[in-house]
Protein backbone atom coordinates (compact mmCIF):
# COMPACT_ATOMS: atom_id res chain seq x y z
CA UNK A 1 0.00 0.00 0.00
CA UNK A 2 1.50 3.30 -1.28
CA UNK A 3 0.83 6.55 0.61
CA UNK A 4 1.89 10.05 -0.35
CA UNK A 5 1.78 12.88 2.24
CA UNK A 6 2.78 16.35 1.55
CA UNK A 7 5.20 18.00 3.78
CA UNK A 8 6.68 21.43 3.64
CA UNK A 9 10.79 21.44 3.52
CA UNK A 10 13.02 23.61 3.35
CA UNK A 11 16.55 22.11 2.25
CA UNK A 12 19.89 23.64 1.05
CA UNK A 13 21.91 20.59 0.03
CA UNK A 14 26.13 20.77 -0.03
CA UNK A 15 26.46 19.17 -3.65
CA UNK A 16 28.99 19.91 -5.83
CA UNK A 17 30.09 18.29 -9.29
CA UNK A 18 33.65 17.73 -8.48
CA UNK A 19 33.89 17.01 -4.65
CA UNK A 20 33.51 14.08 -2.39
CA UNK A 21 32.22 16.37 0.11
CA UNK A 22 29.85 19.03 -2.14
CA UNK A 23 29.80 22.44 -0.61
CA UNK A 24 26.57 23.53 0.46
CA UNK A 25 24.15 25.30 -1.57
CA UNK A 26 20.61 27.25 -1.28
CA UNK A 27 17.79 25.29 -2.50
CA UNK A 28 13.95 25.67 -1.98
CA UNK A 29 11.57 22.87 -1.81
CA UNK A 30 8.01 21.82 -1.41
CA UNK A 31 8.52 18.26 -0.89
CA UNK A 32 6.30 15.25 -0.97
CA UNK A 33 6.69 12.22 0.93
CA UNK A 34 6.03 8.76 -0.70
CA UNK A 35 6.52 5.31 0.67
CA UNK A 36 5.74 2.21 -0.39
CA UNK A 37 6.65 -1.80 0.26
CA UNK A 38 6.11 -5.46 -0.89
CA UNK A 39 2.96 -6.49 1.03
CA UNK A 40 3.75 -9.91 0.93
CA UNK A 41 6.88 -9.69 2.67
CA UNK A 42 7.27 -10.26 6.59
CA UNK A 43 9.36 -7.78 8.45
CA UNK A 44 9.32 -9.57 11.46
CA UNK A 45 11.96 -11.63 10.00
CA UNK A 46 14.39 -9.22 10.44
CA UNK A 47 16.60 -8.05 12.81
CA UNK A 48 19.67 -6.32 12.25
CA UNK A 49 20.28 -3.75 9.37
CA UNK A 50 23.15 -2.40 7.41
CA UNK A 51 22.83 1.56 6.90
CA UNK A 52 26.26 3.17 5.02
CA UNK A 53 27.48 6.25 6.45
CA UNK A 54 27.31 8.51 3.83
CA UNK A 55 24.24 9.63 1.25
CA UNK A 56 25.08 8.87 -2.37
CA UNK A 57 24.66 11.54 -5.08
CA UNK A 58 23.08 10.95 -8.12
CA UNK A 59 23.80 13.32 -10.77
CA UNK A 60 26.13 13.20 -14.37
CA UNK A 61 29.30 12.31 -12.53
CA UNK A 62 31.58 9.21 -13.81
CA UNK A 63 32.53 7.83 -10.16
CA UNK A 64 30.65 7.37 -6.94
CA UNK A 65 30.05 10.85 -4.89
CA UNK A 66 29.33 11.39 -1.53
CA UNK A 67 27.43 13.51 1.19
CA UNK A 68 29.12 12.88 4.37
CA UNK A 69 29.54 16.52 6.34
CA UNK A 70 27.37 17.08 9.49
CA UNK A 71 24.14 17.68 7.59
CA UNK A 72 24.35 14.28 6.54
CA UNK A 73 25.23 12.69 9.64
CA UNK A 74 22.19 14.27 10.99
CA UNK A 75 19.94 13.00 7.83
CA UNK A 76 21.59 9.37 8.64
CA UNK A 77 21.15 9.34 12.40
CA UNK A 78 17.41 10.25 12.23
CA UNK A 79 17.02 6.54 9.66
CA UNK A 80 18.90 5.25 12.21
CA UNK A 81 16.78 6.22 15.08
CA UNK A 82 13.40 5.29 13.22
CA UNK A 83 15.17 1.78 12.77
CA UNK A 84 16.21 1.14 16.31
CA UNK A 85 12.46 2.37 17.40
CA UNK A 86 11.15 -0.23 15.15
CA UNK A 87 12.67 -2.64 17.37
CA UNK A 88 15.88 -3.23 14.34
CA UNK A 89 19.87 -3.29 15.47
CA UNK A 90 22.46 -1.56 13.28
CA UNK A 91 25.42 -3.50 12.59
CA UNK A 92 28.66 -2.47 10.57
CA UNK A 93 28.41 -5.88 9.08
CA UNK A 94 27.33 -5.94 5.41
CA UNK A 95 27.73 -9.77 4.53
CA UNK A 96 25.49 -10.42 7.73
CA UNK A 97 22.71 -8.02 7.71
CA UNK A 98 19.02 -8.90 7.26
CA UNK A 99 17.83 -5.41 5.80
CA UNK A 100 19.98 -3.39 3.98
CA UNK A 101 18.71 0.97 4.11
CA UNK A 102 20.37 3.28 0.92
CA UNK A 103 19.89 6.64 1.17
CA UNK A 104 20.44 8.52 -1.99
CA UNK A 105 19.86 12.55 -2.57
CA UNK A 106 19.04 13.53 -6.26
CA UNK A 107 21.57 16.11 -7.07
CA UNK A 108 21.24 16.11 -11.06
CA UNK A 109 19.54 14.05 -13.30
CA UNK A 110 17.22 14.18 -16.62
CA UNK A 111 15.63 10.62 -15.57
CA UNK A 112 11.80 10.06 -14.54
CA UNK A 113 10.04 6.75 -13.99
CA UNK A 114 6.31 6.76 -14.78
CA UNK A 115 5.35 3.38 -13.92
CA UNK A 116 7.03 0.36 -14.42
CA UNK A 117 10.76 -0.94 -12.97
CA UNK A 118 12.92 1.92 -12.73
CA UNK A 119 15.92 0.18 -14.51
CA UNK A 120 17.73 3.28 -15.30
CA UNK A 121 19.84 3.44 -12.23
CA UNK A 122 20.31 -0.69 -12.09
CA UNK A 123 23.87 -0.62 -11.48
CA UNK A 124 24.65 3.15 -10.93
CA UNK A 125 27.86 3.95 -9.52
CA UNK A 126 28.03 3.52 -5.38
CA UNK A 127 25.26 2.15 -3.63
CA UNK A 128 23.33 1.26 -6.44
CA UNK A 129 25.99 -1.33 -7.98
CA UNK A 130 24.74 -4.38 -7.33
CA UNK A 131 27.88 -5.70 -6.17
CA UNK A 132 27.45 -3.66 -3.25
CA UNK A 133 25.31 -5.21 -1.35
CA UNK A 134 26.27 -8.91 -2.64
CA UNK A 135 26.11 -11.19 -6.03
CA UNK A 136 22.66 -10.61 -6.96
CA UNK A 137 22.01 -10.22 -11.17
CA UNK A 138 18.88 -7.41 -10.82
CA UNK A 139 17.39 -5.42 -8.71
CA UNK A 140 13.26 -6.44 -8.13
CA UNK A 141 10.52 -4.15 -6.90
CA UNK A 142 7.64 -6.15 -5.80
CA UNK A 143 5.27 -2.76 -6.79
CA UNK A 144 4.89 -0.58 -9.43
CA UNK A 145 6.93 2.38 -9.22
CA UNK A 146 4.50 5.51 -10.08
CA UNK A 147 6.99 8.67 -8.93
CA UNK A 148 9.53 10.33 -10.92
CA UNK A 149 13.01 11.02 -10.05
CA UNK A 150 13.90 14.67 -10.34
CA UNK A 151 16.50 16.74 -9.04
CA UNK A 152 16.30 17.52 -4.85
CA UNK A 153 14.80 14.39 -4.26
CA UNK A 154 15.92 12.25 -1.71
CA UNK A 155 15.31 8.65 -2.03
CA UNK A 156 15.92 5.68 0.63
CA UNK A 157 15.43 2.03 -0.03
CA UNK A 158 15.30 -0.63 2.10
CA UNK A 159 17.12 -4.32 0.83
CA UNK A 160 16.09 -7.89 2.01
CA UNK A 161 19.83 -9.39 1.91
CA UNK A 162 18.61 -12.59 2.52
CA UNK A 163 17.36 -13.21 -0.68
CA UNK A 164 18.37 -15.93 -2.42
CA UNK A 165 22.07 -14.81 -4.37
CA UNK A 166 23.41 -15.56 -7.93
CA UNK A 167 23.70 -13.98 -11.54
CA UNK A 168 19.99 -15.09 -12.13
CA UNK A 169 18.63 -13.96 -8.54
CA UNK A 170 16.92 -11.03 -7.91
CA UNK A 171 17.46 -8.24 -5.25
CA UNK A 172 14.19 -7.07 -3.41
CA UNK A 173 13.06 -3.86 -2.96
CA UNK A 174 10.81 -4.16 0.30
CA UNK A 175 10.18 -1.05 1.00
CA UNK A 176 10.99 2.44 -0.37
CA UNK A 177 11.19 6.46 0.81
CA UNK A 178 10.66 9.03 -1.49
CA UNK A 179 10.97 12.64 -0.85
CA UNK A 180 10.70 15.47 -3.74
CA UNK A 181 10.37 18.94 -4.34
CA UNK A 182 10.27 21.52 -6.50
CA UNK A 183 12.80 23.94 -6.68
CA UNK A 184 11.70 27.67 -6.24
CA UNK A 185 14.11 29.68 -4.62
CA UNK A 186 17.18 30.38 -2.11
CA UNK A 187 16.61 30.03 1.41
CA UNK A 188 18.84 29.45 4.01
CA UNK A 189 19.44 25.40 4.94
CA UNK A 190 16.92 24.03 7.15
CA UNK A 191 17.94 20.20 8.05
CA UNK A 192 15.60 19.87 10.68
CA UNK A 193 12.98 20.27 8.26
CA UNK A 194 14.56 17.29 6.28
CA UNK A 195 14.57 15.59 9.31
CA UNK A 196 11.00 15.81 9.75
CA UNK A 197 10.30 14.63 6.28
CA UNK A 198 12.25 11.50 7.31
CA UNK A 199 10.75 10.91 10.11
CA UNK A 200 7.04 11.39 8.26
CA UNK A 201 8.14 8.25 6.18
CA UNK A 202 8.72 6.18 8.83
CA UNK A 203 5.13 7.91 10.82
CA UNK A 204 3.31 6.28 7.49
CA UNK A 205 4.74 2.65 7.06
CA UNK A 206 3.87 1.09 10.48
CA UNK A 207 3.98 -2.06 9.11
CA UNK A 208 7.94 -2.11 9.72
CA UNK A 209 7.37 -2.50 13.13
CA UNK A 210 8.12 -6.15 14.79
Amino acid sequence: MKKMIPLLLLAALALAACEKEPDRGELDYKFMVYTDYDTGHDFSTAHTYYLPDSILLIGNYPTAQYWKDSYAQRIIGTYADNMESLGYTRTDKRESADLGLQVSYVENTYHAIVGGSPEWWWNYSGYWNLGYWGNWGHWYYPYVVHYSFSTGAFIAEMLDLKAPQGEDEQLPVVWSSYMTGQLSGSQAFDVQQTIDGVNQSFDQSAYLAH
